[in-house]
C-alpha cells in the first residue's frame, strides 16, 4: 500500500495494533481503557474492557458513541437508556455529560468508544464492511482494508487529519469511523 506524508495532500495509513496499547485502570476499579487514537480537537477512539458495574466517566461537551466488540453490557440512565448491548448490536451515541451506568452481563465486555467534542467536524460509528468513506476502521475480528490485512482488535486511520479523501475497501467484521 502506498503511503505519502499529510504535507502531500493525500491519505495517510496508519496502523494501530492492540499489542502496542497501554491499559490505564478505570478510576471505580471496574475495568481498563486502551486509547488507540486521541486527534485533540477532533476525536478520540478507545477500546474499554469492562470488568464490573458501574458508572462511565462523565466528559462534558463531547460527543460519545459506544459499540460492544464482545460479551453483554445492559446501560441505563436517561433516554436512549435503558439499553442490553452484544457484539452484534449497532452502536449507541449520547452525551458524554449524560449520567451512564454500566453492568456486564455473563463476564467481561469489550467495547469501543469514540469521542468527538463539541464543534469538531460531525463523525459516527457504524459496524460495516464494503467500500467505505472511512476515517477509521477497528478489526472486530480479521479484517482486510484495501488487502492490508488486520489483526482482530487493530485499527487503521485512514487519515490522520480527519479527512476523507477516498473509500477503502473493508472485508470482515468492524466498526468503521465515518465522517
Amino acid at each position: 500500500m502506498a503511503q505519502a506524508g499529510i504535507g502531500q495532500g493525500r491519505a495517510e495509513r496508519a496502523i494501530v495494533r492492540v499489542a502496542s496499547l497501554v491499559a490505564v485502570p478505570w478510576a471505580n476499579g471496574g475495568g481498563v481503557t486502551r486509547v488507540m487514537v486521541d486527534r485533540l480537537g477532533a476525536f478520540r477512539l478507545s477500546l474499554a474492557t469492562i470488568d464490573g458495574a458501574g458508572p462511565f466517566s462523565r466528559f462534558p461537551g463531547v460527543l460519545r458513541q459506544f459499540a460492544l466488540v464482545a460479551g453483554r453490557v445492559d446501560l441505563s440512565g436517561p433516554a436512549p437508556f435503558p439499553v442490553s448491548l452484544d457484539a452484534l448490536s449497532p452502536p449507541v451515541t449520547f452525551g458524554g455529560d449524560v449520567p451512564v451506568h454500566a453492568v456486564p452481563r455473563g463476564g467481561a465486555a469489550l467495547a469501543l468508544n469514540l469521542m468527538v467534542p463539541d464543534g469538531a467536524p460531525r463523525l459516527r460509528l457504524v459496524r460495516g464492511k464494503g467500500l467505505l468513506d472511512a476515517v477509521a476502521i477497528f478489526a472486530c475480528g480479521p479484517v482486510t482494508v484495501d488487502g492490508v490485512p488486520l489483526g482482530a482488535h487493530d485499527c487503521m486511520l485512514v487519515d490522520v487529519r480527519v479527512q476523507v479523501l477516498g473509500p477503502v475497501q473493508v472485508s470482515g467484521p468492524a466498526l468503521v469511523v465515518l465522517r
